[in-house]
């Protein structure tokens, strides 16, 4: 690895407040893209009728928890890659990407193998019928006969986004989305496709990303770490380095649907305007959430290479730097969303009812977006450090325990109308506050003593 001023690690140490800006401006981008391209795809399918998009919802109901584990991997390869990276440590850094990029196409083919071979007995039981079983089908089976270049292509890209890189991935996804808005319309209504044609586009799209991150990684170098044969041949304590961030992380994801199917469960009582506002105000939040998970996942990065490198310091400097820049952005976001809420819930509901529910939700989130960016931060940051249970453990409390439960306890129990759901929200994200506070405090702010100790466990 090289050791010159040019280094980028030596900027970031260099710069680190500047540091975080750079990492983070090109993963909003990169997620924003991501969002536009689900937009524009469920728009695609939808043309082809309510039967074939709920075909498509069935499926992505599944994909979901591929989402999960690729996402889960993902974040346990960047985690570990960017300690190593900082530590200067190329032996390790080549064994975290090799073992990385080995479990990623091994879980790509067994969850591939699967899907394939459960698929059709698994469609019916989400409640499909008729119809939209076989449009279902015709919509999975591409996506898993391709699902090894998901996880290969997640795995990639965390490495070189472990290694501080963000903009260069961002840019190769943002070419593969483009390729997948192109190839939809093609496969789907001039190749007379169908629903088929959608799934067939994005794993086209996939196998351009891999093309893309490859050429960029070993070819043009934007890559430091070395995927070796040698070094893919199973490293238990690597892989165990991984796991111990990327279970949790994938956990985290799947808690996070469950609570969402619980919380749409609670909000039907009210009718179907009701939670057709709440869905819309929900998509709002994008606006307001990717920011912040750019800047969190950034704080991920950076923690780690700082660790790596035992400048203890600047873990406390960026972990400071990171809490206020995310808090002002959800108080700024927030605050715009709502004030331009009349406009931006009408885009996707024109229901009297949907629209005054979407803005009082949204109206209730500006106290829990500040909330949100704390605790979304210190999960990220822990992870950073190498500990991946209490994000979960946050992400529990937040969205179950206090989150699910205070909703279900508010609208069955104490019969409140639908501000109690609301309320539930910002208590959730009140406990996730104390929780973070005390695991931040706990291992970065009790003493240089303790961040040692993380980097040796």
């Amino acid at each position: 690895m090289p050791n010159s001023k040019n280094d980028r690690l030596d900027n970031f140490i260099a710069s680190p407040h500047k540091a975080l800006f750079v990492i983070a401006a090109p993963m909003i981008a990169g997620f924003g893209v991501h969002a536009m391209y689900s937009i524009v795809d469920s728009i695609f399918i939808g043309k082809l009728g309510t039967v074939a998009l709920a075909a498509a919802g069935y499926i992505s109901a599944i994909f979901f928890i591929v989402i999960a584990f690729t996402g889960g991997i993902a974040t346990g390869v960047t985690a570990t890659v960017a300690a190593a990276y900082g530590s200067r440590n190329e032996n390790l850094l080549n064994k975290i990407a090799s073992n990385g990029f080995s479990l990623s196409l091994i879980t790509g083919l067994i969850v591939g193998i699967l899907g394939l071979f459960f698929g059709k007995s698994i469609i019916p039981l989400l409640g499909a019928e008729g119809e939209s079983v076989s449009l279902a089908w015709e919509y999975m089976f591409p996506l898993f006969a391709g699902m090894p270049l998901f996880f290969v292509s997640a795995s990639i890209r965390s490495v070189i986004n472990g290694e501080g890189d963000a903009r260069t991935t961002m840019i190769i996804l943002g070419i593969a989305t483009l390729v997948n808005l192109v190839l939809d319309p093609l496969f789907i209504f001039y190749f007379d496709m169908g629903i088929g044609g959608a799934a067939y586009a994005t794993v086209a799209a996939q196998l351009i990303a891999i093309l893309g991150l490859v050429y960029a990684a070993f070819f043009k170098h934007k890559m430091s770490a070395k995927i070796t044969f040698s070094n893919m041949i199973p490293d238990f304590k690597v892989l165990g380095r991984i796991l111990k961030i990327g279970f949790p992380a994938a956990a985290g994801l799947l808690v996070m649907s469950i609570g969402m199917m619980m919380i749409n469960k609670v909000l039907s009582e009210f009718g179907q305007p009701t939670v057709a506002g709440y869905v819309a105000g929900s998509k709002i939040d994008m606006f307001v959430s990717l920011p912040l998970m750019g800047i969190a996942s950034a704080a991920m990065t950076l923690t780690g290479m700082f660790l790596g490198a035992k400048r203890y310091d600047l873990v406390k400097k960026i972990v400071i730097y990171s809490y206020s820049l995310a808090v002002v952005s959800a108080v700024i976001l927030g605050t715009t969303v709502y004030l331009f809420s009349n406009m931006v819930v009408g885009l996707f509901v024109k229901d009297p009812v949907s629209l005054f529910v979407g803005r009082q939700y949204l109206g209730y989130e500006l106290f829990a977006y500040p909330l949100m960016a704390f605790g979304m931060t210190s999960g990220r940051i822990l992870q950073g450090l190498g500990y991946g249970m209490p994000s979960l453990v946050i992400t529990v409390v937040r969205v179950l325990i206090v989150g699910v439960t205070g909703a279900y306890f508010s609208v069955y129990i104490l019969k409140t109308d639908v501000t109690g759901v609301w309320l539930s929200f910002i208590a959730g994200g009140t406990a996730s506050l104390f929780l973070s506070a005390w695991w931040i405090k706990r291992y970065i702010f009790s003493g240089e003593n303790n961040l040692m100790k993380t980097v040796t466990k």
